[in-house]
């Protein structure tokens, strides 16, 4: 799922350039923003995630989502170099058609989609819309209609509301040279349901990397399975490098071993059902050394995700310990700039990861208000519900890659949960302390440790 919000989103720009390296890794480059900038959008509006219990939802949610993507010519595996964008979003180019037409997407382990804007979204939804990189069928000789009998309608319904367009088939490259043919994508004609989010979002689209099974168009191939198809990649598995304050990198068809030590990789089967990177912990939660969540804790791993939810009860407590104010329209605690917060573990395969305090602040642009990067994720009982009725929260569904930090339009995003489990959700704040593995053939999680100097 894509836990990163839309409000995130828009805090980054792009500029974006693909090199081949001589491993034969294709990578793009993506431009850091300032902290400060994303702050001022995450305090526009934020919105926690909402997490069902598995017994109290009569089906499961599939609709939302983004993404991100990679080939390594002779490894078969491709990578996509991303630059950190102020520690919080991460996104790439992508070439549609010939002559190819460029945009910038997410890059989310949440979603199986791919989807960028039509050039009729320009005046179907010209407030959030109107600059955005806009796809024009007609100027791509390659571009084909979808064939009889098949789905031709996209939507995906997010929160704050829907998106929708059509289906269309084209060539997709990424990096320089690593084409998919005849890819199955959406061209998205009305945005509305994403908000103003969108438009001060920089990225154009989603480039999900997920499971298939969360695909809004059933027995139609994906791009990683295209990639697949096309012996581009050799495996379903994409590795996230999440870079502190340097450039990182996406890896689609394995690992890049040049980052990571090997010999520390630990792999856990994710909870069933395998749609979400629902990892069980293997010990509680510690928070300054003392276990602040207890029982049978698990973790949401998300890219598209910039900060860590846990939940309610757990981190009032835990914002409390340093003095926390609840600022209701971020749904985020501000802290003083002097309190020193604690590291903060979860353990994962009896291995234990660790967040340190100093990466759990976030300052906004002034510099003098600093604020907690865990926020309270909200979970689907009804008294939960009730209890946050006075708390303004558009959830974190669109989220673009962003359930994390403002989700600020999209609605709530529910996700089954194994009763007796307590989920936290933990995007790049946690994933830039190790290098992490989304092996979707195994339905493993993987972490490794960073090679030194990364």
């Amino acid at each position: 799922m894509l836990f990163r919000s839309l409000a995130l989103i828009a805090a980054l720009a792009i500029s974006s350039v693909a090199a081949d390296n001589d491993d034969g890794i294709v990578t793009m480059k993506l431009n850091k923003i300032p902290e400060e900038d994303f702050m001022m959008d995450l305090l526009s509006y934020h919105v926690p995630p909402t997490i069902m219990s598995a017994n109290s939802l009569p089906s499961v949610a599939t609709e939302r989502k983004l993404v991100r993507g990679a080939k390594m010519q002779n490894h078969g595996e491709e990578s996509v170099l991303l630059k950190n964008r102020m520690n919080a979003q991460y996104m790439g180019e992508i070439k549609i058609g010939t002559p190819p037409q460029s945009f910038q997407v997410v890059f989310d382990t949440g979603s199986a989609d791919l989807w960028v804007p039509h050039e009729k979204c320009h005046s179907f939804s010209p407030m959030n819309c109107a600059a955005k990189n806009v796809f024009k069928p007609s100027s791509s000789t390659t571009n084909k209609d979808i064939p009889l009998g098949s789905k031709s309608q996209f939507s995906i319904h997010y929160g704050s509301g829907p998106v929708q367009g059509v289906f269309t088939i084209d060539q997709v490259t990424l990096g320089q040279d690593d084409v998919v043919s005849d890819q199955t994508f959406g061209l998205v004609q009305h945005t509305s349901g994403l908000g103003i989010l969108y438009q001060k979002a920089k990225f154009d689209g989603i480039l999900g990397l997920a499971f298939p099974a969360l695909t809004q168009n059933p027995g139609t191939p994906t791009v990683v399975e295209n990639l697949l198809s096309e012996n581009v990649i050799k495996k379903h598995v994409i590795s996230f490098y999440v870079g502190k304050d340097k450039d990182g990198e996406v890896a689609i068809g394995g690992m890049n071993e040049k980052l990571m030590k090997k010999e520390t990789l630990n792999c856990i089967d994710i909870m069933e059902p395998a749609r979400y990177w629902l990892t069980p912990m293997s010990a509680q939660v510690e928070f300054g050394g003392k276990v602040v969540s207890s029982g049978n804790n698990a973790g949401i791993i998300d890219s598209g995700t910039s900060l860590i939810y846990g939940p309610k009860a757990v981190v009032m407590k835990m914002a409390l310990q340093l003095g926390g104010i609840f600022i209701p329209q971020a749904n985020l605690f501000e802290i003083s700039c002097d309190k020193e917060v604690p590291d903060l573990q979860f353990t994962f395969g009896d291995v234990p990861y660790v967040v340190p305090g100093k990466d759990l602040i976030m300052k906004d642009l002034t510099g003098t208000r600093c604020f907690l990067a865990v926020s309270m994720m909200m979970f689907g009982e009804a008294e939960e519900e009730e209890n946050m009725v006075d708390v303004e929260t558009l959830d974190e569904e669109l989220e673009f890659g962003a359930a994390e930090d403002f989700e600020t339009l999209l609605g709530v995003s529910k996700l089954p949960i194994p009763a007796g489990t307590t989920a936290w959700l933990v995007g790049d704040r946690f994933m830039m302390q190790q290098y992490n593995v989304f092996d979707v053939e195994k339905k493993q999680m993987c972490f490794a440790e960073l090679k030194e100097g990364m």
